[in-house]
Formats: C-alpha cells, structure tokens, sequence
C-alpha cells in the first residue's frame, strides 16, 4: 500500500477562501430529485456558489479514510500512459484494488470504470466495453464543482455489477466503495480538490439525487442511474484540500458505507484556487467495490 504523504516544503501552509457551488438549502431533504443529462445538459441548475475556508489537509492529521472519509497517499504508479486505456485498465486497475484490499481488509473487489479530467473535457474508460470516449461538460465533463456525495444509503450493486457478468459476493458484512483522485499534470494546484470532513456532515444537509446520463455511453451508470447526494452548505462543515499533490499521490475517498454513508462518507468539489500554479489539471479517478 502507499504511505501515507507528508508535508514538504513546498506546500503552501494555510487556508485559502474557495467558491463551491451548494445545493440551496430550502432544496434539501424531500422526495428524490432525478437528473437525466441525456435530456437536459443543465441537468445541475439550482444551485449557489457560497465562499468557504478550505484548509491545508497536510497540517491536520487526524484525517484518515476511516475518520474524516479521506486520505492522502504517496503511491507512485508503475503506469507509463493513463490515456492509453488498455494500460490503465492492465496494471492500475490492479494496483487501486491491491491498495483498497489493504485499506478496508476486502476479500473481493470490482473496478470497471476510469475517468480523465481536464479543463472541460473527460474521457470514460474502460466501462462496458473497454474503450476510451470523450465527452464535454454537457456530460459532466472538466472540473466538479458542484458539492457531491458520489452514492447514498440506497445504492445498491446487482445492476452494476451484472453488466459485467459479476455478482455480489454471498459472504459480504461490509461493503465500501473507495475513489481513487490522482493528478496526471506536474501539479494540481489550479484546480484541486475540496473534501469536506464526513463527520462535519448531517442529513438535513442533503437531496438524494439520481444521476442518468454521466459521462459517456460506456460508463457502468449511463444508463442504470447513480444515486448520489447534492449537499448543501453548513458553518458545521469542514473543508480541506492538499497543496502540492504530485502525480506520484493518491487522494483516496470513502464514497460508499454500508454501514452508513452520512457521518462516513465524504463530499468533494473541485474549486478555482484564488493563487493558481502550474499547468491547467489533469486528473484521473476509479472507484473501487469492496466486499469485507
């Protein structure tokens, strides 16, 4: 498994004021909202930019995955092209499953999909049939920076997994989903990514929303739906990020609980960093399903 990132020099130490974009708050609770981007490109609409104080991850180190719902890694890849599909799907599939293993004890897990990130851009790989397609905002694509939760309490599996010939495991007492986030340019100090500490996270600050339409015709949840959580802001909630990521780190994310997503799991958005460095990100991030 990777170690654990330290702090380095160069990090930038503090706190910055980010703009994310929340689910107003009137808006929370109540029946499940569903979103359909094959049909409607502004599928998102309804939300509000807040400013919020984003803190350097690296100077708290109660952080862990199985705490705040977040971890950072230092674990250089042995892949030489994430945009060759193939490669991706050969050895670093393998190598997220491997860590994930590590991290939760699982005895069986699933990875299927990848995705690419750039400014408004995203390539799906791997998914349904193994290739690798592009597609632009309208399908999600670029920088996040919607707050999310990428599953809820109501997530479940058999779909998923049946696309792919796969079913859940009979013996199974706790089931994770982990997203693994890792930059693909120099650095991801442009645009990196927000976590909220799960434990700052109540109900009263979510909308289930179902998702149909992500990203390309490949990904596993086109056309089954996901059902993800719209936060809304909270003074309770607390926000960090990690300066100076590299693309030897891997921001890893509790997305999935069974035994509870609320108070475990973590929302995420990308922000614009009000002192950008380095090139325009580029990022990757997998999911892994993790049977326990």
């Amino acid at each position: 498994m990777g170690e654990s990132a330290p702090s380095v020099e160069t990090v930038v130490t503090g706190t910055v004021t980010a703009q994310l974009h929340f689910l107003p708050s009137s808006l929370a609770g109540g029946p499940v909202a569903h979103v359909d981007l094959r049909a409607n490109a502004d599928g998102f609409g309804n939300l509000h930019s807040a400013d919020v104080a984003v803190m350097n991850a690296h100077e708290h180190a109660d952080a862990g995955l199985h705490s705040s719902g977040f971890e950072l890694l230092r674990s250089p890849s042995a892949v030489s092209d994430f945009y060759d599909c193939d490669e991706v799907m050969g050895t670093y599939y393998d190598e997220c499953r491997s860590i994930a293993r590590e991290l939760t004890g699982a005895h069986t897990t699933f990875t299927y999909d990848h995705l690419i990130r750039e400014p408004g851009l995203q390539y799906s790989g791997g998914g349904t049939d193994g290739t690798q397609r592009k597609t632009g905002v309208e399908r999600g694509g670029g920088y996040i920076g919607n707050v999310h939760m990428d599953y809820t309490d109501n997530t479940t599996w058999e779909k998923y997994l049946a696309l792919h010939g796969e079913g859940v495991p009979e013996r199974a007492d706790r089931v994770y989903a982990i997203n693994f986030w890792r930059p693909l340019s120099p650095s991801a100090d442009d645009f990196p990514l927000a976590v909220c500490d799960a434990r700052t996270v109540r109900e009263e600050d979510l909308k289930e929303t179902v998702v149909y339409g992500y990203a390309a015709e490949n990904y596993s949840w086109y056309d089954i739906g996901i059902e993800t959580f719209s936060v809304s802001a909270s003074e309770r909630q607390r926000w960090y990020y990690y300066p100076g990521m590299t693309p030897d780190d891997v921001l890893v994310i509790k997305s999935f609980d069974s035994e509870g997503v609320i108070g475990r799991a973590c929302p995420h958005a990308s922000f614009a960093h009000p002192n950008p460095q380095g090139i325009p990100r580029h990022s990757i991030e997998l999911r892994v399903l993790c049977f326990c």
